[in-house]
């Protein structure tokens, strides 16, 4: 009989999760090593604006919510707003560890798109959405059951959440952004094969 290989990218996440839950540790060693830049000179060029760290930050576990509309019932405004997908195990020690993965924002060049139809494409209902990027479509299978979102709601311009989104990146480093970092720490990437 033919051995039957294993699509990661055509499986539903739950499952690709526990295939590689089920790995050795070399395979696993390879698989969820990142990497973060941790420099306050970074913290204190992009720190975003006072009114960010102010907003009602709410989060949900990822694994818990499966349909879009689960997404409508915990947020029912329509205002735009940022979001922060991060992992972490159930059970911390005091807020260790937590790791932020990836950054954005809803109302991107004046959409006035709310931050609760952002967030529904990410959910695993929607995972044709998700497959069409790879770095989200990795992050989610390798930490299904440990991803968190962090969310608020920010009714502000897009002008206004794309710049501090641009500042999130340079002061958290998600290791799945890609797009969206200050143009210093771009160079930076650029120069040492990062991007």
């Amino acid at each position: 009989m033919p051995k039957v290989t294993f699509d990661p990218f055509d499986a539903p996440l739950g499952d690709v999760y526990g295939h590689y839950q089920g790995l050795g540790g070399d395979e696993r060693f390879l698989l969820y090593r990142r990497e973060f830049s941790v420099d306050p000179q970074k913290w204190s060029a992009h720190e975003p604006p006072a009114w960010v760290f102010a907003l009602d930050w709410k989060e949900y576990r990822y694994a818990d919510i499966q349909q879009r509309d689960d997404v409508q019932h915990l947020i029912p405004q329509d205002d735009p707003g940022i979001y922060i997908f991060y992992t972490r195990p159930h059970q911390l020690v005091y807020r260790f560890p937590q790791f932020a993965f990836y950054i954005g924002i809803s109302n991107e060049r004046g959409t006035n798109r709310p931050l609760r139809e952002r967030l529904k494409e990410y959910t695993p209902a929607a995972l044709s959405t998700i497959r069409k990027r790879q770095n989200i479509h990795r992050m989610l299978q390798l930490y299904y059951a440990q991803i968190w979102v962090a969310f608020a709601l920010a009714p502000r311009s897009s002008t206004v959440l794309r710049k501090v989104e641009e500042q999130l990146h340079g002061f958290v480093h998600p290791c799945f952004g890609r797009r969206d970092f200050p143009a210093d720490i771009k160079q930076q990437q650029k120069a040492f094969g990062r991007i």
